[in-house]
């Protein structure tokens, strides 16, 4: 199948469940991916799926009104047929995080003079993931004044700029609504665990976000629909546990903080927490960009392109990205490279401006760093500057271990800034390499790999073999770090001097865009270094625990004292001290007038599970950086 399927509107789908006669949803919840098994084809805007006997037809790429579903059965629309059909088209939460990189026609927002803000894709824009490179809904206008609340860009040149994502965001009536209908629906659905949320509990949470798109909080419409996913696909080899019990915690967070759940002190929501649905650009003035590097971005959603890294230095370092990422293929990817950038009528590609530099008048940025040329935008090519000289040479002198706690701080926000994740690197190519990595050694002497981002990253892998075919080379890198591999990095583009080069590169490599030269001879192998053992000091059977009780509910939940013993005894009193509270929560039980024993309501339960979940997720990274920080700190020296 070549066409992507329709997407159907989360509040539509949960009218169609709801509609559902009961025996329906049941005979759904048996079996919530029979559709997959069924004959999908598609003629232009219109999908027919054969279910054998009857068939279901669909039309348009966005599924918005019930008209636009239709059974040949007799029940249609409130059949199996079209449920099962509906339910594998619901979006993802991918569909409605951050938008796709701005710089090609038609994302582009004029610049308003507003703050940053967010606001929900509109029907028929691809939806976002939230993750840098990835793709989403298309640039839009500003925000209305007062609904992001996000602190103004500077807007002279050399100013300072502020970030926006941190600044406190209003939060109006219809947003808190949306946030305690969504924070009740994750909070039952934790009570009952995915394996027993059926249809109905999946109706309440595409309700939800229905409400959280409406109310202009995509970034909790992204949990809704992610956590709705779970009791579809549990039974599934596509449910990972892991993956859903994050969600989870990302509802009930972003919720509780957006003004949900039981009353009492919260900190006060920021842009981060309302997230970014369609973009909005300010202008930020005149910026001198020097370009750092190009890399390559491929989807597994179908969207490519290429994102180029700049650096301006007016009033302290500032990175940003300059995007071409639309539908496409990977061979997109490789045309977008050579072809001229839509910003600013300069007539630079992306390999270009990686390269060199550019001076831009009246300037559009986005809150988290995206460049986007409105038609007021001017921009005139400039000399770019060696990695090894100033200005740039600055970025290198930064402590590693310092840059890498940030950067992995970074990854962990729920938003972060563009260039956030990088880290800037002297390195030494040791000459030892294994499926498609490189090992290199730090200005400090600790060894470090570099490697690809996945296993279809396949030049990149080629390049850093043909690196590591260089023992000795001396490289300066930006890279990025991946958190739970201390020292396995990620690397952008590498400024090679000793290699033979096009003399058009100038001397640096984007890994995942150019081709480097044969190397003409073997690439020595040797087993990279064993990374440090991730020391679990108990954190692991916590992680097992609030695991189980995403997956089976409220009565998953311990009983007895020995965990909490046991991690007391690993001189982990807050772990202690959480599991408590969530193992009460759960086991809590109340007397009626009556003096029956039921159940109370699954708020207590869901704030205590959230603090653990929370704690853990802080507790974990950091370990990460204290791993991390053990192997990029130096060299380790045997004890005397």
């Amino acid at each position: 199948m070549t066409a992507e399927r329709p997407r159907i509107d989360p509040g539509l789908l949960a009218e169609l469940l709801e509609a559902a006669p009961g025996r329906v949803r049941r005979k759904l919840d048996a079996a919530p991916r029979a559709a997959e098994e069924w004959d999908w084809s598609s003629d232009g805007p219109v999908w027919t799926v054969v279910t054998g006997n009857e068939t279901v037809t669909l039309t348009g790429p966005r599924i918005t009104e019930a008209s636009q579903a239709a059974c040949t059965c007799l029940l249609g629309p409130r059949c199996l047929h079209l449920l099962s059909v509906a339910g594998l088209l619901a979006p993802t939460g991918d569909d409605d995080a951050d938008g796709p990189e701005p710089g090609s026609e038609p994302e582009r927002s004029e610049p308003t003079g507003e703050p940053a803000g967010a606001v929900p894709p509109q029907d028929g824009e691809p939806g976002p993931t939230g993750a840098a490179g990835r793709p989403g809904g298309a640039d839009g206008p500003a925000a209305p004044a007062g609904r992001s609340g996000a602190a103004a860009i500077a807007r002279a040149s050399g100013d300072p700029v502020a970030d926006p994502l941190t600044a406190p965001a209003a939060v109006d009536g219809d947003a808190r609504a949306a946030a305690a209908l969504a924070w009740a629906a994750g909070a039952r659905t934790l009570a009952a665990g995915v394996r027993a949320a059926g249809s109905s509990q999946r109706s309440e949470l595409l309700r939800a976000a229905a409400t959280a798109r409406a109310a202009r909080l995509p970034r909790l419409a992204a949990a809704c629909t992610a956590v709705a996913a779970g009791p579809r696909d549990h039974a599934t080899p596509a449910f990972a546990l892991a993956e859903y019990t994050a969600a989870l915690t990302g509802l009930l967070d972003t919720s509780w903080r957006l003004g949900g759940g039981p009353e009492g002190p919260r900190p006060a929501p920021t842009l981060a927490d309302v997230g970014i649905g369609r973009r909005s650009y300010t202008e930020v003035g005149s910026l001198r960009l020097y370009g750092l590097g190009c890399e390559r971005v491929v989807t597994a959603s179908g969207y490519a392109g290429v994102v180029t890294h700049a650096v301006s230095l007016a009033g302290g370092a500032r990175l940003w990205r300059i995007g071409d990422v639309a539908p496409g293929g990977p061979d997109r990817a490789a045309a977008v490279y050579g072809a001229g950038i839509a910003f600013g009528g300069s007539a630079l590609s992306h390999r270009d401006l990686g390269r060199s530099g550019m001076v831009a008048q009246r300037v559009a940025a986005s809150a988290d760093g995206r460049l986007s040329g409105g038609s007021a935008t001017t921009a005139a090519v400039s000399t770019g500057c060696a990695w090894d000289e100033e200005p740039l040479a600055g970025l290198w002198g930064r402590p590693l271990a310092d840059q890498v706690a940030a950067a992995v701080a970074a990854q962990a926000a729920p938003v972060h800034r563009t260039g956030d994740d990088l880290v800037f690197a002297d390195l030494t190519v040791t000459g030892e390499a294994e499926g498609g990595t490189a090992v290199v050694e730090a200005a400090t002497g600790a060894p470090l790999v570099l490697g690809p981002d996945s296993a279809q990253d396949l030049l990149r892998a080629r390049n850093l073999l043909r690196l590591a075919a260089e023992p000795g080379l001396a490289l300066r890198a930006v890279a990025r770090p991946v958190p739970d591999r201390p020292g396995f990095l990620v690397p952008v583009a590498v400024h090679a001097p000793g290699l033979p080069l096009p003399a058009a590169w100038q001397g640096r490599v984007n890994l995942s865009l150019d081709t480097l030269p044969s190397a003409g001879s073997a690439v020595p192998t040797r087993p990279r270094p064993t990374e440090p053992p991730g020391a679990d000091p108990g954190l692991g059977a916590l992680t097992r625990v609030l695991a189980r009780i995403a997956e089976a509910g409220r009565e998953a939940a311990p009983d007895g004292s020995a965990l909490p013993a046991r991690l007391r005894g690993h001189h982990l009193p807050t772990a202690a001290d959480v599991l408590g509270e969530v193992v009460g929560a759960a086991r809590e039980r109340r007397r009626t007038a009556t003096g029956e024993s039921v159940v109370p309501p699954p708020d207590r339960l869901a704030r205590a599970w959230l603090a653990a979940t929370t704690y853990l997720g802080a507790a974990h990274r950091h370990l990460r950086v204290l791993a991390w920080a053990e192997r990029v700190g130096g060299p380790r020296r045997p004890a005397a």
